[in-house]
């Protein structure tokens, strides 16, 4: 019989997405161990030359909090937020890795025996642990990651084709390469959502544009004023847009969805993104990109350098715009592996090369469950685990970085786990509470996230910022709004995403200088005044709207089913979609929104003067005539090029100037890669 080491807390696999957890371990004086082989992907991508991209979540919800802490007190006013490159990031898991090098037993676990108050952990060496609990965080199999480690995308893809039949961020990652050397993409897709990941915002307060990710303008906490208004500021008529697709034929032909009918997903996945309790269901796939116009003025300057970096354009609508991608539907095309051919609807494409990729599956080694269902295998599904951590059918064995963002960073979600694991661990008064309703616990979740669906293998994604809220509320570390007072903490409640570090300025978990990187990041946005502005503009107009139908001189048998119809087709949201925000600094545009935005702003106001002065007659004609009007606008400063929408904004990606400046990335790519490769075969 082997001779197993006692150990109170083993980490199995863990590396970058478990330092939170080690930091609240080793301030407790807690025992650790963690058994890893470290070689995680961003190890293998490194050694394979292959970190040649920046990641699709910012900096502020890709690093722990007190990593930003760090940075701020170390750059100071220079601090900012935006995309770290893939080496960049990766240089934070090294720095950690060697500071607790000596805690970390080069090993692979090969299974794991669960007992009430202890589990066996078995090495594929042959040693073996007893440890009082134990921390699972091996990350995912899927195969993309070997493409991105095998497949050498260079100069010798110029001309040919190549079939992919996976769609999501990676798969986009190799897509952006083989285009920008020449190549012809076919992807084989059942549709897909696609969020540019990073807005130019120009106003008055600012000196040019004003650069903001995707996932720090999320707002989560102003779904608590109105559910409606926020998924219509969040959806910006995109997703409504796909939902209803004979709808946007009619009033926003220049949509990706009515332009490239294949990129929709299936209905009966996308119906549901709306249809939780929650603000945002669970379980979708998005796709974060650079858009092309963005992309250009964020590094247009110093392109050569911002290539030699990583940043690439990934602009799949652009990409598809432009003929340098062709869709296929997944359910109809047939692929003919031998002849290297894709048939559809008696069209046939012949291809050089086929990329095959698959969803992402938990890498957890086997856990048998010995008690109620002695040597049963424990089988993680996402519907089954407390906020992705607790199994009701596990004793003393937590998962953590399982449950990932659709848009946003991993680490904001893996931070927050780690705290509840820690206080699981650490607090057996609280792990009692916790596990004494945890089936009721993961019901309650369950019909708050999910619509009424079956479950899917896309389940673990989740909106990260009701993720982080809903664990803070279980740690007792959520911000009330009573706590911040005035009009700047208004703004700070409601506009500030829902960033860990928001839930560790102060409490159990405080982490020190976090309220300074707090205010730091609200001063670069101007205490979210844009933000707020943009957020506020879909009630406003939806209000417009709805009191035009219910002022009208018809019956009420008219109004009511006339005022539904608008609920339910997304003609507002789609209007402030596509007003979207300003196309460039431009005093003559800055007034033509003015004179949109004031009137409908004051509307409440001057309807209720005008009924009360002059009749319901009289406020419906005004209510009327200012609904022409500002439509009217809409569609005009989007013909002349004023407006941008919010999400894939095909009219830009249309433009000659971002045609002519594809063309001058693509050299300077080409350039940058044979430079690089010369210097790679010179070392």
């Amino acid at each position: 019989m082997v001779e197993s080491r006692e150990v109170e807390v083993l980490i199995v696999g863990g590396g970058f997405s478990t330092m939170p957890l080690i930091r609240e371990l080793e301030a407790d004086g807690v025992d650790w161990l963690m058994v890893s082989p470290m070689t995680p992907i961003w190890q293998q991508l490194e050694e394979a030359d292959a970190l040649d991209f920046d990641l699709v979540s910012s900096l502020q919800s890709s690093v722990y909090s007190f990593e930003l802490v760090e940075m701020l007190n170390e750059l100071g006013e220079n601090f900012t937020d935006g995309f770290p490159t893939a080496s960049e990031f990766y240089a934070i898991h090294k720095k950690y890795a060697a500071r607790h090098a000596d805690h970390i037993h080069n090993d692979r676990v090969d299974s794991i025996d669960n007992h009430a108050d202890h589990s066996l952990v078995h090495l594929e060496s042959g040693e073996t642990f007893r440890a009082r609990h134990v921390v699972v965080a091996t990350a995912f199999r899927r195969q993309m990651n070997a493409n991105l480690k095998q497949i050498k995308v260079d100069a010798s893809y110029a001309g040919k084709s190549v079939a992919i039949t996976s769609t999501g961020d990676s798969s986009n990652l190799l897509i952006a390469k083989l285009v920008a050397y020449g190549a012809k993409v076919h992807l084989v897709t059942n549709g897909f959502i696609m969020l540019d990941k990073m807005f130019a915002t120009f106003s008055p307060l600012d000196n040019g544009p004003r650069f903001v990710p995707l996932d720090q303008l999320e707002c989560h906490n102003f779904s608590e004023v109105s559910k409606w208004s926020y998924r219509a500021f969040i959806d910006g008529g995109y997703i409504h847009g796909l939902i209803h697709n004979g709808f946007a034929k009619l009033f926003d032909r220049n949509s990706l969805g009515v332009r490239h009918p294949r990129s929709i997903r299936p209905h009966q996945d996308i119906r549901s993104f709306f249809k939780a309790r929650a603000p945002i269901e669970n379980g979708h796939i998005a796709i974060k990109y650079w858009p092309i116009d963005v992309y250009r003025l964020y590094c247009e300057e110093t392109l050569e350098q911002k290539i030699d970096e990583g940043y690439l354009i990934n602009d799949l609508p652009f990409f598809l715009e432009h003929g340098h991608v062709k869709l296929w539907d997944k359910s109809s095309a047939t692929i003919d592996r031998e002849a290297m051919t894709i048939r559809e609807d008696g069209e046939t494409a012949s291809f050089d090369l086929i990329i095959d990729g698959d969803q992402e599956v938990p890498n957890i080694p086997e856990i048998r469950m010995h008690g109620s269902s002695d040597g049963e295998q424990f089988s993680y599904r996402p519907r089954a685990q407390f906020l992705g951590v607790a199994s009701p059918k596990l004793d003393n064995i937590y998962t953590i970085g399982f449950t990932r963002p659709f848009t946003g960073g991993l680490n904001n979600i893996s931070e927050m786990q780690c705290l509840l694991v820690h206080r699981m661990i650490t607090d057996p008064a609280f792990r009692d509470e916790i596990r004494s309703d945890i089936d009721q616990r993961i019901a309650d979740y369950n019909a708050t996230y999910f619509a009424r669906r079956p479950e899917k293998k896309t389940d673990h994604l989740v909106w990260y910022g009701t993720f982080t809220d809903e664990v803070a509320k279980v740690l007792g570390i959520r911000p009330k709004r009573s706590d911040t007072p005035g009009v700047k903490g208004l703004m700070k409640y409601y506009m500030f995403p829902n960033n860990v570090f928001r839930f560790r300025e102060t409490g159990r978990y405080a982490v020190e200088g976090v309220g300074e990187l707090i205010e730091h990041t609200a001063k670069q946005y101007h205490d979210y005044k844009v933000l707020a502005l943009l957020v506020i503009r879909y009630p406003f107009f939806e209000l417009l709207a709805l009191a035009t139908i219910l002022l009208a001189p018809v019956p009420w048998w008219v109004k009511i089913p006339a005022a539904i119809i608008h609920n339910r087709l997304p003609f507002t949201s789609t209007l402030v979609g596509k007003f979207g925000l300003p196309t460039r600094e431009s005093k003559a545009i800055f007034n033509y929104r003015k004179a949109i935005s004031f009137p409908v702003l004051a509307y409440p106001l001057v309807a209720a003067v005008v009924w009360a002065a002059a009749g319901m007659g009289t406020a419906f004609g005004f209510s009327a005539a200012l609904l022409a009007y500002v439509y009217a606008m809409i569609h005009l400063g989007t013909a002349k090029g004023w407006n941008r929408k919010f999400f894939c904004d095909m009219k830009s990606k249309r433009s000659p100037e971002m045609v002519k400046f594809f063309e001058r990335y693509r050299k300077v790519f080409g350039r940058v890669k044979s430079i690089r490769q010369r210097a790679d075969q010179l070392d």
